[in-house]
């Protein structure tokens, strides 16, 4: 009878001891599991954000760079086409003015010549 306890007690702590070695080792391995996939997770999330943040930084910063370089071209543009009109007005006019004046002054001579000549006759 004493060989029995003393059998069972020592059956009973061996079943002990292995089923919380097998518990500690299943609650570890769970805790390490749940730990990596969070930390993966958490990690995967925030380099998702940081490389959207980055992108969007760098369209609105080349969406900014088209826009002003198409301003400045049309800027250019029309400030080359004004100049140019305003040129071309400028010009005639001056060319129609020394014109005017030419044909003016060759008129009056012509008639000044004329008119002596017939006076003189």
């Amino acid at each position: 009878s004493a060989t029995t306890s003393a059998r069972n007690s020592a059956t009973t702590s061996n079943i002990n001891s292995a089923t919380t070695s097998a518990l500690n080792s299943a609650s570890t391995s769970a805790l390490n599991s749940a730990t990596t996939s969070a930390r993966n997770s958490a990690t995967t999330s925030a380099m998702n954000s940081a490389s959207t943040s980055a992108r969007n930084s760098a369209t609105t910063s080349n969406l900014h760079a088209a826009t002003t370089s198409a301003i400045d071209a049309a800027t250019t543009s029309a400030l080359n086409s004004a100049t140019t009109s305003s040129y071309i007005a400028t010009s005639t006019s001056a060319i129609n003015s020394v014109t005017t004046t030419n044909l003016n002054s060759a008129t009056t001579s012509a008639l000044d010549s004329a008119t002596t000549t017939a006076l003189n006759s």
